[in-house]
């Protein structure tokens, strides 16, 4: 009633204790978040997600919290990003099951959850944009943990938590990277000098600009943030998959690889012709009369194309 629009819950899964042995994901907390969500319900535009790391999915359905975040999925991003082959097998066929509303992300405030994602990668910025690709275009609602978009490390001389939940960098010339004239309560990140906004919004090249261009993509196709997910097929390292809504189709194509590819996609719109959404100085993507079309991409790339069908 004082406006606020969005909650998040804790540890869903440790509200209620049956015993010394029975304290996580007991019936009892589903009941009772089933029960918050239907209040949330009656009020308009409001959205909550829970936190559960051993059961996103039972927390995340209809009568629980409706959404939650998908844990073990991040982790797998993350690894097809590296190239892993069982973790891309394992994010392409994730969205056959799991639900559309489940909160994607890469990395949080938690330690258990990872590193901050350029430590993950260590500063390898293209497999860095191909984990935000992914799931910044696949199905759920995904959730950037600050910082995340300007490649922030974590401090150098914290451990656990508060390595991750450094002040905000601003700008490498200000005091305390921009975030407070005042001490911040923890250290700096460890990259504050050379990763910061004033570094990259003014830089087509940076890896903020490539955020927003990716959020861009859901925004203005609705096939990327409200969309089914069909047809997802792996060909070596790269996967592929269609997203549809309305008369709208948009295909994604992302190789993980280090080596350029060609590709065949199948289940298109026969005879047609798909524009090409990103990067923008890519050709069209003709379609035969089969449905199929042949690709090239380069290695550790994306691409997307979109149709009216």
């Amino acid at each position: 009633n004082r406006g606020i629009d969005g909650f998040r819950f804790d540890a869903v899964g440790h509200l209620v204790e049956n015993g010394p042995k029975a304290w996580d994901n007991q019936k009892e907390n589903y009941l009772i978040m089933n029960d918050v969500r239907a209040l949330l319900a009656t009020y308009e535009r409001r959205y909550m997600v829970c936190e559960s790391p051993s059961d996103p999915a039972g927390f995340a359905a209809p009568n629980a919290c409706g959404s939650g975040f998908a844990f073990t999925h991040h982790e797998n991003v993350m690894k097809a990003a590296k190239g892993d082959a069982d973790a891309i097998k394992k994010i392409s066929d994730y969205f056959k099951t799991a639900q559309p509303n489940m909160a994607t992300m890469l990395a949080n405030h938690d330690q258990f959850a990872g590193d901050r994602v350029w430590d993950q990668v260590k500063g390898n910025m293209a497999q860095y944009r191909l984990a935000a690709a992914t799931y910044l275009l696949q199905p759920g609602t995904p959730f950037i943990y600050y910082g995340e978009e300007i490649g922030m490390a974590g401090a150098a001389n914290l451990d656990g938590d508060p390595k991750l939940r450094t002040p905000m960098s601003w700008n490498a010339d200000a005091k305390n990277a921009g975030f407070s004239t005042a001490k911040p309560f923890r250290a700096l990140s460890g990259n504050s000098a050379t990763h910061n906004v004033a570094n990259q919004q003014n830089n087509p090249d940076s890896l903020l600009t490539f955020y927003k261009t990716m959020l861009k993509l859901r925004n203005t196709l609705p096939s990327l943030s409200q969309g089914s997910y069909d047809a997802p097929f792996i060909n070596g390292n790269v996967m592929g998959f269609t997203r549809k809504f309305g008369n709208e189709q948009t295909l994604v194509i992302i190789n993980y690889g280090t080596m350029p590819a060609n590709v065949k996609v199948e289940n298109l719109r026969a005879n047609s012709a798909m524009n090409a959404e990103f990067p923008g100085n890519a050709a069209r993507l003709n379609i035969d009369a089969t449905g199929a079309a042949q690709l090239s991409i380069a290695p550790q790339s994306v691409q997307v194309f979109s149709v009216k069908l």
